[in-house]
């Protein structure tokens, strides 16, 4: 998302141009390195191009101007630079002798009904965090997905066709025939640079190998890296893989689908779950976290083993032990047993029922028995289990490791979903 910084003030109140342009020198910390343009009564319109603009009034009578800007760009953000701790007392004193109180609410009055993606923030966090937020809106509208083969027929929640998504968020979904991957999987040699780099990575990185040989690592690696090369062949930013029918191949997906997600700006779900594909790649770009899919049990005291056999081993600040495994349900192939650290506040969310409706739980990492499950599991205890319960929208979910409900909630707001 291209950023773009505009700041308006009057003649009439700004008379004395060079405490104007110092206030604005002050002010311009907040763009940082984007684009950033002082906007007075003889100054012409701004015609960058940007898919965001941050309109900041330093005084009053430009409340005509700065709506007509804001007509012109997808998302619009109106800064109050003038409360106090938002810029120094001496500037913050003379926007408000400036008349930029009044002048910001009136703006904000007709800009929150006329404009379908406008903020107002407070300070600097906030200001943050919604660009955050839109920069994920903007990432998720118009990138492609692949459907790698049929959704797996026990995945009931998916929608109904591709074209919801594509109408709901602007997702382009592109089907292709899973012998496309495993054409591409037959092609990779045992030498292949990429693969080298992977096995070393994934044999050398773990603390234990359990059931997996060195030819069943070996060959984990040459799908994930047909997995990497079919994304790229279609410029995709993701994709859902129907994982199963690739057992025929004498592997898995696991390690291909663990290191995309953990190591590149890509997603890819399991199981042909568009429903998680799409959920992923709203995520993405609201945690600096990775992203993991995994499958909930149900406890006897109310928490929830989540397990899944693709798992990151970066989720949080550093990287987690983790063991090799071969896959649960087939026996073959290799996935990741990863020791996910106890304490730690996550958040789930899934999209679901057409496209139109998305559960935000938030919950903390906790020790429980290991079960006889999916490889890498993680106890969790939600805030509110019974909301979990009575909103679900499907089986998996996915997990960001830190708490981002309140951008979650922003987020569904602007694609018009209704949190649950």
């Amino acid at each position: 998302m291209k950023t773009i910084y505009l700041f308006f003030a009057a003649r009439r109140y700004w008379k004395d141009d060079a405490v104007l342009q110092a206030a604005y020198r002050e002010l311009c910390a907040l763009a940082g390195d984007a684009e950033h343009h002082l906007i007075t009564d003889t100054d012409p319109d701004v015609e960058a191009a940007a898919d965001c603009a941050v309109l900041i009034p330093m005084s009053g009578a430009v409340q005509r101007r700065l709506m007509d800007t804001a007509a012109r760009y997808d998302s619009a953000v109106l800064y109050a630079a003038y409360i106090r701790g938002n810029a120094s007392p001496a500037v913050c004193e003379e926007m408000l002798r400036n008349n930029a109180a009044p002048s910001i609410m009136d703006v904000w009055g007709t800009l929150r009904r006329t404009h379908p993606r406008a903020e107002l923030v407070l300070n600097a966090d906030s200001l943050a965090e919604t660009l955050t937020v839109l920069n994920a809106y903007h990432h998720v509208r118009g990138v492609t997905l692949l459907q790698i083969g049929a959704t797996e027929p026990w995945v009931v929640s998916n929608a109904s066709a591709p074209g919801v998504y594509t109408e709901r968020f602007g997702v382009k979904i592109i089907p292709v025939a899973q012998s496309e991957l495993e054409e591409l999987y037959n092609t990779v040699e045992v030498n292949d640079k990429n693969l080298r780099l992977w096995y070393r990575w994934f044999s050398e990185g773990a603390v234990g190998c359990v059931e997996p040989t060195n030819e069943d690592i070996s060959n984990a690696c040459r799908m994930a890296a047909a997995l990497a090369a079919l994304l790229n062949k279609y410029n995709a930013d993701g994709a859902a893989l129907a994982c199963f029918n690739l057992l025929r191949t004498g592997t898995t997906a696991c390690l291909g689908v663990s290191f995309l997600n953990d190591c590149t700006g890509k997603v890819v779900a399991c199981e042909g779950d568009m429903d998680s594909a799409v959920t992923m790649l709203l995520m993405k770009k609201l945690t600096a976290t990775r992203l993991w899919m995994a499958n909930p049990g149900l406890q006897p005291d109310g928490s929830i083993n989540f397990s899944h056999c693709t798992a990151p081993i970066h989720c949080t600040d550093r990287p987690l032990h983790f063991k090799l495994r071969n896959h649960h349900e087939s026996g073959i192939g290799v996935s990741l047993q990863v020791e996910y650290p106890i304490g730690q506040t996550v958040t789930a969310c899934r999209i679901s029922d057409e496209a139109r409706c998305m559960t935000i739980h938030r919950g903390v990492s906790q020790t429980g028995p290991y079960e006889t499950t999916c490889r890498t599991q993680m106890h969790v205890r939600f805030d509110q289990p019974e909301h979990y319960l009575q909103t679900a929208l499907g089986c998996h979910q996915i997990f960001a490791f830190e708490d981002i409900c309140s951008r979650l909630e922003k987020l569904a707001g602007m694609f018009g979903l209704k949190v649950l």
